[in-house]
């Protein structure tokens, strides 16, 4: 049985997947807790940033290996596209696994993202969805309908650059106007790209860390999302009860992940702007995304790997 994998160097987080190539189903999953967003006037990442998420990325590819994946590909998002000294980390990463890391623009990061949700079986009775992925530097954007991503754009609203840009990495509680101004930094950004007839038509759907900790908590309260709803409702009280507390006060709430406490405000406030934007009553959850997307691509075009 020939497993492929995918690691996913993302802002917040490092992502792996296996796969059977057969099924596409998943094997095994795996998350390094690495934060990568470049700081400074430079954009750049520390060395001792660059050695973390390296060896991160090391462990990621050893799991794969252990979980039966011969071929593997390593890919960078938001954060690497914007970092100044990224060739650090991919030489490092190179020295450590003997396989590149290729970092994709955000369109193709989009369409790649478009792909991988498709495929969530969970969704194949729904031709028209509008689909959000929240990272932790970049929101991907994608309309589909039917086996066709119509559009596709990758914005700079990831949770952890609205954190540093407009609460500057604050970890106190998080007033109106400050809400109002990331809330207003969305719509501006957003809303032109979302103009569709009938949206009321469209299934949203949301992929990423944040909605990922929204289930955990929804869970964690006793209300499991069923079919992956996650409704607005809920979300809205989580916002308003997330700013309202200090980053050491947030760890009370229950299911939120404790490496996403200083940034999940940034995150809902971003979702709660996404609901009024498309009239969503709910987002439907769905933990297909960039990862299977790049699976779909390596199936059809294999000779993108490099081997040892």
């Amino acid at each position: 049985m020939k497993r492929l994998a995918v690691i996913d160097v993302g802002s917040n987080s490092i992502k792996a997947v296996v796969v059977d190539a057969l099924t596409v189903q998943d094997i095994a999953r795996k998350t390094e807790s690495v934060r990568i967003y470049p700081v400074g006037p430079k954009m750049e990442l520390t060395p001792d940033r660059v050695e973390m998420a390296a060896h991160a990325i090391a462990r990621l590819v050893d799991f794969a290996r252990e979980n039966g994946a011969k071929d593997i590909a390593i890919v960078g998002t938001s954060a690497l596209r914007e970092c100044s000294n990224r060739m650090d980390l991919i030489q490092r990463v190179k020295v450590l696994t003997h396989l590149p890391l290729t970092v994709i623009s955000g369109e193709v990061e989009a369409r790649l993202t478009a792909e991988g949700v498709r495929s969530d079986p969970a969704f194949s009775s729904y031709s028209k969805m509008i689909v959000f992925d929240l990272g932790g530097g970049s929101l991907e954007a994608m309309i589909l309908n039917r086996d066709i991503c119509l559009r596709a754009k990758s914005f700079p609203l990831g949770s952890v650059r609205l954190t540093q840009a407009f609460l500057q990495g604050e970890l106190g509680k998080i007033d109106a106007q400050k809400e109002l101004d990331i809330s207003t930094e969305v719509v501006r950004n957003v809303q032109d790209f979302l103009q569709v007839s009938h949206p009321e038509e469209y299934l949203v759907v949301g992929a990423g860390g944040g909605f990922v900790a929204l289930g955990l908590y929804l869970e964690a309260i006793g209300e499991k999302p069923v079919n992956g709803r996650l409704p607005i409702l809920r979300i809205r009280e989580l916002k308003d009860r997330l700013c309202s507390l200090s980053a050491s006060e947030r760890s009370s709430v229950p299911g939120i992940p404790a490496d996403r406490l200083d940034i999940m405000p940034a995150a809902l406030i971003t979702i709660c702007a996404l609901a009024d934007l498309t009239k969503a009553e709910a987002f439907y959850f769905t933990s297909r995304g960039l990862r299977h997307g790049v699976i779909h691509f390596l199936l059809k075009e294999p000779h993108f790997f490099s081997y040892e």
